[in-house]
């Protein structure tokens, strides 16, 4: 059972994120803006100690904040940590209480060099997150039934501001969140969440607290490694300045530094269009009956790209939506043409073209992109019938992931007495453990694919690994549903097979398909129960069927009357009562029900947009190597909602 909620717990974790800058409140003039620092709205948070969750209010009235030290407040960048150090940047002036709401003004200091380049980028919108910090001191704790527990900060102090360059949310924060401390690093505070999960571990929290702890953790893990690809980034970069003095400016080398989309190879591609900005046109000859293409100045750079990756997917035979108004200009054009196009090289020589296309990222960015477009297509495209049936979640990484169902709200509520008295529902608990696997290939384009002009293989093989990549998924969770290949051995939380006798959701001896056997079917599913013995009344939703059971089925089910008898006046029971799904991969006799929902579930990590990809790997002076990975699990969330009978 979980703690109760300490009042005292909750003062411990002091610091909070609850700021923004006003839009339009930038003053040049004067390097000060105004903070929205803090509001009465409702934040949900989690109380570790107790395991639950709750409702957290700010109140503002002057008897609640406490401003002692606003005179002397101090403006920081990620809260005094990283290579800034504790040097203020600026300082807060006219910290007032209006309208139930704390607000400040952000003075930026002329003395502090790094300030002048914070300064740049709030002046150009890159930073707009502010993260507060201050320190609880005394709350009130009320619950509240039938909700979560309200909890408000009835005296709290106000202690300093910092830019950050992603604010509030605390799971996405690079350097800080709102179980960080102040000054803590985020390798500290990744330490610190590895020692609360050993101690919840010792005082035996249940599971489901030790998951979300170790959510927690992964967030930690990956905000850190986001600061060392930042450090990596910059360093890159500074490097590159190093073996190449002289070619850029200082003040455009920090212009690459501030800007995080920015690495050594967009550098390399600036120092390279620098090295020959006196060349104005680069002309690109497709014959005597077609005109010529030019490639003008920086500005037209993502125009071109745009329309050269349409040529390049309609090449391979594909649609494109929206297609460029130019992309018939390009589509006859050979690669090193497009090569020469797109580094902006006025000479012939093709090794000089490739290594040129080599030496930056917007060649191999380019392919990888209409890689991208390709295999995605060629994903959707692809015939697959398990996303009609199926629930379908992102998933953060590939670590074992136990989704735990705890049957908090199984049974039936209680009549509660004349007196309010309510009892703690017992609940029982169960997990089914999964995780995602990456299934992929390397591709390589040499130079003398290049040269060659052999881009139809490339196109080829990323049109087939989208195919591919349908029938895995596809083929995974027929696999599962029916127990073979990777799954010949599948257990779900209870140690049983997802079809077994003690889940009464299956008909070992098999009968064949008719009105009769989808009524005893019906029926089964229907009688499933939930932990504490209460009828759960599923409907089935799906008839899941092999291609020699395809007729059958949809007579079944779409017949006025019912099959097999003499009199046209018996109305079918299952006209239209449910979707017939008809797939290759299963065996021929059995056939299956499936609930609409919490049947089985598949997963995709997250930012593929639940589709493969294809990442570039390596690149040298001889070719670049791209990687096409799909990243896809699938698991049994219940079986109550699945059926399955042998057949005949």
């Amino acid at each position: 059972m979980p703690k109760k909620m300490s009042a005292e717990k909750l003062l411990e974790n002091s610091d909070f994120v609850r700021a923004q800058i006003e839009p339009g409140s930038v003053n040049s003039d004067e390097r000060r803006v105004a903070i929205l620092v803090s509001t009465e709205t409702p934040v949900r948070r989690y109380d570790w100690y107790s395991g639950q969750y709750y409702e957290e209010v700010l109140l503002h009235g002057e008897e609640n904040v406490d401003l002692t030290r606003a005179s002397t407040a101090k403006l920081r960048w990620m809260h005094g940590s990283g290579q800034y150090g504790e040097l203020p940047i600026g300082k807060l002036e006219n910290v007032t209480l209006t309208n139930r709401q704390l607000r400040a003004e952000a003075v930026f200091s002329l003395a502090n060099p790094d300030a002048d380049m914070f300064w740049r980028m709030v002046e150009e919108g890159t930073l707009t997150e502010i993260s507060v910090g201050g320190s609880k001191q005394e709350n009130r704790v009320t619950e509240r039934d039938g909700s979560i527990a309200l909890v408000e900060v009835t005296r709290w102090a106000f202690h300093e501001a910092s830019l950050v360059d992603i604010g509030a949310d605390p799971s996405a924060g690079i350097g800080r969140s709102e179980n960080q401390k102040k000054g803590e690093t985020v390798n500290e505070q990744l330490e610190a969440l590895r020692r609360q999960l050993e101690e919840m571990t010792k005082q035996g929290a249940d599971s489901a607290a030790i998951e979300r702890k170790n959510q927690e953790i992964q967030v930690a893990m990956t905000a850190l490694a986001d600061e060392n690809k930042e450090l990596k980034r910059v360093a890159g970069i500074r490097d590159l300045v190093a073996a190449k003095p002289g070619v850029m400016a200082d003040d455009e080398v920090n212009r690459f530094i501030g800007d995080k989309t920015k690495n050594a190879d967009d550098l390399a591609r600036a120092m390279l269009d620098a090295a020959t900005s006196t060349q104005t046109e680069v002309p690109f000859q497709r014959g005597e009956d077609t005109p010529q293409v030019y490639v003008i100045g920086q500005q037209n750079r993502g125009d071109l790209i745009r329309a050269i990756g349409d040529s390049l997917i309609m090449r391979a035979g594909l649609n494109v939506a929206d297609v460029h108004k130019d992309v018939d200009m390009f589509r006859g054009a050979s690669m090193i043409e497009i090569a020469r196009m797109v580094t902006g090289y006025s000479g012939y020589d093709k090794n000089e073209t490739i290594k040129r296309a080599m030496s930056t990222s917007d060649f191999p960015t380019l392919l990888g992109n209409v890689a991208n477009r390709v295999l995605s297509q060629a994903y959707d495209e692809e015939m697959g019938t398990f996303d009609a049936w199926t629930t379908a979640v992102d998933v953060a990484d590939f670590k074992t992931r136990t989704e735990v169902s705890l049957d908090r709200f199984g049974g039936r509520l209680r009549k509660l007495t004349e007196t309010g008295e309510k009892k703690n529902k017992e609940t029982k608990e169960s997990a089914e453990q999964w995780r995602l696997f990456s299934f992929g290939e390397k591709i390589r384009i040499t130079r003398e694919m290049l040269i060659n002009d052999d881009l139809g293989a490339f196109e080829g093989i990323i049109l087939g690994f989208g195919q591919m990549a349908k029938r895995t998924a596809n083929g995974q969770v027929y696999d599962l549903l029916q127990g073979k290949g990777d799954f010949a051995n599948y257990l779900m939380g209870d140690g049983k097979a997802v079809f077994h006798a003690d889940h009464t959701n299956y008909t070992a001896t098999g009968t064949a398909l008719s009105i009769d056997a989808l009524s005893v079917a019906r029926t089964s599913v229907r009688r499933q129960k939930d932990a504490s013995n209460v009828a759960l009344n599923i409907a089935p939703k799906f008839l899941i069927v092999s291609p020699e059971k395809e007729t059958l089925a949809r007579q079944l089910i779409t017949s006025e009357a019912a099959l097999g008898q003499t009199n046209p006046g018996v109305v079918n029971p299952f006209r239209n009562s449910m979707d017939i799904i008809v797939e290759s991969e299963l065996s021929a006799a059995p056939w299956y029900l499936a609930a609409a929902r919490r049947t089985l579930k598949v997963g995709y990590l997250q930012g593929t947009n639940r589709r493969p990809i294809v990442n570039e790997k390596s690149r040298d002076l001889s070719g670049v190597e791209y990687e096409c990975v799909f990243d896809f699990g699938v698991f049994a969330e219940d079986y109550r909602g699945l059926y399955k009978n042998n057949g005949q």
